[in-house]
């Protein structure tokens, strides 16, 4: 049996869900599982037979007041100083050195991957596919800042647009200032610097949580598609009409307090709408928005007609697992990724920039097509829950064949 570490971001639930799960599995299976970081929802790898190891610089970096700085649509990732990059990579390298794991999975603690390039463990990710070098240049408009890229990005030529992606590609391969603070680090420490950001998304297995339709990777890639990974075991959401019906908004665990704030206030108020808040507390515009801290489908009062999501991996697969159809607001470069695979099946509609365009105009266009987009979201959703079923025993295989390759 194989010792792993789990190093999580505690405070983003479905990165923590998704690795939770593929943790139970594995211990489930006689693995030993040890866990790094502080606990943040106590339904989180909640098995007292697990192993945990507590960096007091975490309190210090991976909380609540630095979250925005981790997921936003920047793409520096230069948001911790040298002092702390030191200090944590110090604690977890000795850490590694002491423990000897057969691998460490990770899916976006980032110090992490910097310390077991440092001390050559073993790394996996629990990842995206729109993380892949071909997926970013196919859809680079998603690195630029609320999307202006879009509009010119329209009006290229064909051969313009495939000159861009290749001045996007190269970008992106060959720029590591966004990568300083990291290779500071790894140059004193007599490390391999990081060549590019990207470097510090890739693992030497990556493991795609992701239906097997988004995405082809060639078969000697390091990117092996598990399927999804669902965040909720719980019953499929009754599509008959209750007596309510209701827009559902959830803007996971990245959304930005005084955002979401703002956005409400934007709402037609002909609507009703049920809002996730994370145990935040959020002000209100007025009655027709309600609030729960975590959706249950199973317990749900009222139809949800559709969704306005963040995109993240975890709540865009939530809504497949329900045949929810919805509109897509990114925060994030992957969500904006996560979206564009739906809306380019119909089922979803990824909106550009919400603070520039007419709600209530959006609303009426996506609900006179309603019909189809839920047509084409539950089209997906038979497929997805047959993948999500097999996804941790594939993702288990995969990792003991990536392990017995490494003991060769």
């Amino acid at each position: 049996m194989s010792k792993f570490l789990f190093a999580p971001f505690m405070m983003n639930l479905g990165e923590s869900q998704r690795l939770s799960k593929l943790a139970e599995h594995l211990w489930q299976n006689g693995h030993e599982i040890h866990i790094i970081g502080e606990p943040y929802y106590p339904f989180i790898f909640d098995n007292v037979a697990y192993i945990w190891h507590h960096c007091p610089a975490d309190n210090a970096i991976y909380n609540k007041e630095r979250y925005d700085s981790f997921f936003s649509l920047s793409t520096d990732f230069n948001f911790l100083t040298e002092d702390e990059i030191e200090t944590v990579c110090d604690f977890e390298c000795e850490l590694l050195a002491k423990e000897r794991f057969d691998a460490v999975v990770t899916g976006y603690r980032l110090s992490m991957v910097t310390s077991c390039r440092l001390e050559k463990v073993p790394l996996i990710w629990i990842i995206s596919g729109a993380t892949h070098i071909s997926e970013i240049v196919e859809n680079s408009e998603g690195l630029f800042s609320n999307n202006k890229y879009f509009q010119s990005n329209r009006r290229r030529s064909q051969l313009n647009q495939q000159q861009m992606k290749k001045t996007v590609e190269k970008m992106i391969t060959s720029y590591s200032s966004n990568v300083s603070t990291w290779n500071a680090y790894l140059k004193r420490q007599g490390g391999e610097p990081f060549n590019n950001a990207l470097e510090l998304f890739n693992g030497d297995l990556n493991l795609v949580a992701d239906y097997s339709q988004f995405y082809d990777f060639p078969a000697d890639s390091s990117y092996k598609i598990i399927g999804p990974i669902l965040i909720d075991d719980v019953g499929f959401s009754s599509h008959e009409q209750k007596e309510t019906s209701k827009i559902l908004l959830s803007f996971g665990t990245s959304f930005k307090k005084d955002w979401v704030e703002k956005f409400l206030e934007k709402l037609p108020r002909n609507r009703n709408y049920l809002l996730t808040t994370c145990g935040e507390d959020i002000h209100l515009p007025g009655a027709h928005v309600e609030t729960i801290d975590f959706i249950d489908f199973s317990k749900l009062e009222s139809t949800i007609d559709f969704a306005i999501i963040h995109g993240g991996q975890g709540t865009v697969y939530a809504m497949a697992e329900q045949g929810i159809p919805f509109i897509g607001i990114p925060f994030f470069n992957e969500q904006f990724w996560n979206i564009k695979k739906f809306s380019k099946h119909q089922a979803a509609l990824l909106l550009e920039n919400p603070t520039t365009q007419n709600l209530a105009e959006t609303f009426n266009d996506f609900t006179e097509q309603l019909a189809d987009y839920k047509q084409n979201m539950l089209t997906l959703t038979h497929q997805i829950k047959k993948e999500a079923q097999h996804s941790l025993e594939k993702a288990e295989a995969e990792i003991a064949a990536f392990i017995l390759q490494n003991k060769r």
